[in-house]
């Protein structure tokens, strides 16, 4: 059993305090353990991170050295990305064939924003005012913290470390509990990458104990976050204290609407992709689907169809289309939310917790409830599960109403060979991205982000290098100063 301690300054740290179990949800067991950081282990990756970035070679390299080194960690990413793929499945769950999917690609990310450095360039600004210049310099903001979630941790981390990085700051993350392992491999690999020492720092802990410690110090210079609402509160409100800016991406309870004209066999497949992959957890699931009364027959019976088919297996295996959720205490939540669906009169069409009976780990398989109503705790909450609500809709307007009767705005899909209805309704609904005809795209030159509870800020998309900037002013005088007071 392995014990993974902070990464600070360049290396893994000496522990002999407390830590924390990582269990394998595929079996309930337990197999690694983590630190158990607090406030002493955030004060010394801040500073690790504050004195790379004013000292060193970090502090002396421009935009295009700096991209540089981040060509070569995606040279490293590229042929030992394998490394990564055990840990990270062994702490949340995840299948290996999504796994192996993001991280043969997670060189990619760092690729982009290398190239994307070195387009970044001062500003001239036009000012009317006779006899001066003014330029804008876009500057790091120095210790940037980067707070990661359980169910793609990497992926995610990759979002806020390669535009980071390429800006010039340097980055402590704190990992979730639940799921740290991969991410301190990662830091390991960087470093051998060249990656300088303290560019990169990760601690692990609890969000009370270590998290809140390295949001309110007084060297971190921004915060980015991806999680849930309620974490997504207690960060802004930590933040706030030290007027420090911070990118939140947080919960949604996206819809899906399915018109009557859709290509049938392609919108069941997008369905299944967006609430069924990953097992419903991730922030852009699928979880509502409001489909159009004259299809909801046809819709509903190849949905179920597939669904009853998926394997459920052990998430090592290829062959394993639903593997198990990632840990024990978000597996009663979604049990819980599952029975109170049925108390509150939805119908259950398809029941995970059934088929999933007898399993050792922590397996809730597909899960279709009808007849949802929008004052049901499952059409207002996120259940993070594989869990979909389904309701229907007669006229376009309704179904808008129905998409944008949430408190989440993060993501939605429309299904329709009408092209002018796909963009109507897509430019109605509210929520940061809006999927027509397919669903759960990324790209890192396209922006992320959420409305209403699911968030505010962006991240990736032609600006994010910039994102991660203050604009500097330098003004110029270009004629002599005339005497103010003749």
């Amino acid at each position: 059993m392995r014990t993974y301690t902070p990464f600070i300054s360049g290396s893994f740290q000496p522990w002999a305090a407390e830590t924390l179990p990582s269990i394998d949800p595929a079996n309930g067991t337990e197999w690694s353990r983590i630190a158990r950081c607090g406030a002493e282990s955030a004060d010394q990756a801040i500073r690790s991170a504050d004195r790379a970035f004013r000292e060193g070679p970090w502090a002396d390299t421009s935009s295009m050295d700096r991209a540089d080194v981040l060509d070569l960690l995606a040279d490293t990413l590229e042929t030992r990305w394998q490394e990564l793929v055990e840990p990270e499945i062994r702490d949340n769950g995840k299948r290996v064939t999504e796994v192996q999917g993001q991280f043969s690609g997670l060189h990619g990310w760092f690729r982009h924003f290398a190239a994307e450095a070195r387009k970044v360039q001062p500003k001239h600004q036009t000012n009317a005012i006779p006899g001066v210049s003014s330029v804008g310099h876009y500057i790091p903001y120095g210790v940037v913290l980067a707070i990661t979630p359980w169910n793609s941790p990497l992926m995610i981390l990759a979002w806020k470390l390669a535009p980071a990085l390429a800006a010039g700051n340097t980055v402590v993350v704190k990992p979730s509990e639940m799921a740290s392992a991969s991410t301190l491999e990662f830091a390991r690999l960087a470093h051998e990458a060249g990656l300088p020492p303290g560019v990169l720092n990760v601690v692990t802990g609890l969000g009370h104990e270590v998290g809140e410690a390295l949001v309110r110090h007084p060297l971190t210079r921004k915060v980015t976050f991806t999680g849930s609402d309620f974490g997504g509160r207690k960060v802004a409100e930590a933040a706030a204290v030290g007027v420090v800016p911070a990118v939140l991406e947080l919960g949604g309870k996206s819809p899906q609407v399915v018109f009557a004209d859709c290509d049938l066999d392609s919108t069941v497949h997008g369905i299944l992709s967006g609430i069924f992959l990953s097992n419903g957890q991730t922030c852009v699931a699928g979880s509502r689907l409001i489909v159009q009364s004259g299809v909801k027959e046809a819709v509903l019976a190849k949905l179920l169809n597939k669904a009853r088919n998926l394997r459920l297996g052990d998430p090592m295996e290829s062959e394993t289309q639903v593997a198990p959720l990632a840990n024990e205490p978000h597996l009663r939540k979604v049990t819980e939310m599952i029975a109170r669906a049925k108390s509150d009169g939805a119908d259950c069409l398809l029941d995970g917790t059934e088929t999933a009976a007898g399993r050792d780990g922590y397996f809730v398989g597909p899960t279709i409830f009808d007849n949802v109503t929008s004052d049901m705790q499952l059409w207002r909450e996120e259940v993070f599960g594989p869990v979909l609500a389904v309701t229907s809709f007669d006229t376009e307007a309704e179904a808008i109403a129905l998409a944008n009767d949430s408190d989440y705005g993060l993501a939605a899909g429309v299904w329709t060979t009408n092209p002018a209805k796909g963009a109507r309704v897509a430019n109605a609904i509210e929520a940061g991205t809006v999927y027509i005809n397919h669903y759960r795209s990324v790209d890192p030159a396209s922006p992320i982000g959420g409305v209403k509870l699911s968030g505010y800020g962006r991240e990736l998309g032609p600006d994010a290098i910039k994102d991660f900037c203050q604009v500097k002013s330098i003004w110029t005088g270009t004629t002599p100063v005339p005497n103010p007071f003749p």
